[in-house]
Parts: structure tokens; C-alpha cells; sequence
């Protein structure tokens, strides 16, 4: 009996130590994820059940649900009037009656989110703004007398103007929907990316706005992500350094060489935000965005890409192919590749899974 205890104790002692450095080394992991554009092109839960399995299956810790676009605003929200209670259902398939645009409904998000969650995948929905707007602001043309008063104050074209004291407690309150449906702990997109106000040098306004949701986020236990578009070189001190930056493009894949040459004047490199004290995810736009268009899935595409990637790119590589300025400091954490519509809905769901297979089990592998 001395002996069995003495080797009890001796057995806690080593899974006392080992346990920690097994916990530190899961952690310095690269983290490994997919990005769902869910708004371009509608996508089921079953659909979506898959490809969390799929990363699952590849060693992946998360998958972000781009829910909201100029397209279609992707998931119910009682604040612009899209309710499963509105809705016409067909099958496990809600649409807004108006705009006949297919919707998760929050049940059906939760259900995502828990399904994640017990195959340790977190599911990010992201809600998009102040770009990316042209859904939610049709929607509140065509809602409430409330939201058509208010759209006329906090709506410019297609984006939501930053210098209305509205438009935060307004997003404030469509996020507030889904705060409840999150683990503590996890993580809710805020957009950011490609609005107009990009090409200013120091922006008080967006500096104000996206401290704003990070700290009603962090109030509600939970973590900020956004994209690397709305966050100038200037402005770093002022940001909240504990948002989650999601670094796809340098100068936003403009064809216009003066676009591009004041974006990379103002705007930071991802070492630059490690630098800052930003942690980042590597969603590289030359290697990891995966466009559901014809030309991608050509037998010639599909084996360049993969040739191309396992020969060329690592989570270092975030400038387009620059090998020149990378990004080796331990707060970029790993990378996301993505899958992004068309705009065109060119394939079935079915035939994106299919067709995205190839690539998605390529970057597992490799990243």
C-alpha cells in the first residue's frame, strides 16, 4: 500500500508538470481557421455543420461567419425587423418576406456556435460595418418609422456615417442581439473594412467607434475581431490594443495606383501591429481568399494554387508574395483562409463545398 501511494504521489507530481507545458505548447500552436462569406451566398446550417467539421478535422480552432454585406444582411435581428416570426419558412430555411433573401435565424446561430464549440471550432459571426452596409440600411428604409427616421441621420450611400452620435448606440444595439449567444470568452467581428473614410491619415471618429464596440463587447465578456482596413498607423495608440486584428490586405487589392500608394503610406504592416502590441490572424488576399468564381476550380487553378502555396507562402508571408518584410513576432498568431462569394451565386452550396475541398485540406495541411 506505501508503495501504490507513494507512486500515486509520484504520478500527480509528473501530470502536475506536464499537464501545464502540454497546455503552453496547444497555445503557442499556430492558430489555423476558415472565413464563410455567409452574405454574398447564403449557406444552411447543415452546410455550415460541415465545414466546421472540416476544420475540426484539420486541426483548426475557429470559423468566422461573414454574416452581413452590401448583399444580404445574413441572420435575424429583431432591431431591423428580420424575424423568424416575419419570415416565410421553407423547410429549415427562413426569408424575409421583402426582401426574399434567405437568414439564419438565432436559434439556428446558437445551434452553430454550440455545435463549434464541442469540437473546440469557435464560431465568430460578424457583423459588418460601417462598410459593407448597403443590406442592413435597405432594411431600415423599409422598417420601423423609427429606422427610416433614423437611417436618414446615420446613413451615407452604402456605409454608416461615423459622425453621427447615433450610429454607435445603433450597432451597439444590433450587436446586443447576439452578445447572449457567444461562450464567455469568445470573439464577435465588428467589420471594419472597405469604407470611404479609409485614405485619412488619423481618423478620431473611427478610433472612437471601434473602441466603442471592443469595450461594450468586453462589458458583455467577450472579445473583439475586426479587419485590418480601419485601423491607421497614426491612430495605433489610441486603439484598444486588445482587439484581434485580421490582416487581409496592405493597400485593399484597388486597382487605382494612387488608392494604393496612400493606403500603404497610413495604414500599418502586420509587423507593425505586432509591434504596437496587436495580436493578428494572417488572411494573406494572395494566397488564402478562395473566390467561388469559375476560373478558381480549373484543373490548372486549383494545382497552381496548391504548388503555390505549400512552396511559397507560411504565416509569415502577409504582404501579397513580399518575402521581404515578414511577420515572425509570437502575437501574429496563425492565419485564416477564406471563402468568399462571387456576387454571382455561380454554385450550389453543395458545389462550393466540393469545389472549396481541394483548397481547404491544401491549406490544413500546410499552415
Amino acid at each position: 500500500m506505501a508503495k501504490f501511494l507513494k507512486g500515486l504521489l509520484v504520478f500527480s507530481l509528473l501530470l502536475g508538470i506536464w499537464a501545464p507545458q502540454s497546455a503552453q505548447a496547444a497555445i503557442k500552436r499556430p492558430a489555423k481557421g476558415l472565413i464563410l462569406d455567409a452574405a454574398r451566398q447564403y449557406y444552411s446550417v447543415s452546410s455550415i455543420k460541415k465545414l466546421i467539421t472540416t476544420t475540426h478535422r484539420g486541426g483548426g480552432t475557429f470559423l468566422q461567419l461573414h454574416l452581413t454585406d452590401d448583399t444580404r444582411f445574413g441572420v435575424e435581428n429583431a432591431h431591423l425587423g428580420q424575424t423568424v416570426k416575419a419570415a416565410r419558412k421553407q423547410g429549415d430555411v427562413y426569408y424575409n418576406r421583402k426582401t426574399k433573401l434567405a437568414f439564419l435565424s438565432k436559434r439556428q446561430l446558437r445551434s452553430l456556435i454550440v455545435y463549434g464549440h464541442r469540437r473546440h471550432v469557435e464560431v465568430i459571426p460578424e457583423i459588418d460595418t460601417p462598410g459593407h452596409a448597403k443590406a442592413l440600411i435597405k432594411l431600415m428604409k423599409t422598417g420601423s418609422a423609427a429606422n427610416r427616421q433614423l437611417a436618414k441621420t446615420i446613413a451615407s450611400g452604402n456605409e454608416l456615417t461615423l459622425h453621427s452620435a447615433k450610429t454607435l448606440p445603433f450597432v451597439k444595439a444590433l450587436l446586443s442581439e447576439y452578445t447572449g449567444l457567444q461562450y464567455r470568452g469568445q470573439h464577435i467581428s465588428i467589420g471594419g473594412d472597405e469604407y470611404s473614410a479609409t485614405t485619412a491619415p488619423h481618423q478620431p471618429a473611427t478610433v472612437s467607434y471601434t473602441n466603442g464596440l471592443n469595450r461594450y463587447l468586453r462589458s458583455k465578456h467577450l472579445r473583439t475581431t475586426m479587419w485590418n482596413d480601419g485601423l491607421m498607423r497614426a491612430d495605433l495608440p489610441r486603439i484598444d490594443h486588445n482587439i484581434l486584428v485580421t490582416y487581409w490586405s496592405y493597400d485593399g487589392e484597388t486597382d487605382n495606383a494612387q488608392t494604393i500608394r496612400a493606403h500603404r503610406q497610413i495604414r500599418p504592416t502586420l509587423p507593425q501591429l505586432n509591434q504596437a502590441g496587436f495580436q493578428t490572424i494572417n488572411a494573406n488576399f494572395w494566397y488564402l481568399y478562395v473566390i467561388t468564381r469559375p476560373k478558381t476550380f480549373t484543373t490548372e487553378s486549383v494545382r497552381y494554387w496548391q504548388r503555390d502555396l505549400t512552396q511559397n507562402w507560411t504565416r509569415q508571408v502577409w504582404d501579397k508574395t513580399n518575402h521581404q518584410s515578414l511577420a515572425t513576432s509570437s502575437r501574429n498568431l496563425g492565419s485564416a483562409i477564406s471563402i468568399w462569394g462571387d456576387g454571382r451565386k455561380t454554385y450550389s452550396q453543395k458545389q462550393v463545398l466540393q469545389k472549396t475541398k481541394p483548397f481547404l485540406t491544401t491549406y490544413f495541411q500546410h499552415a
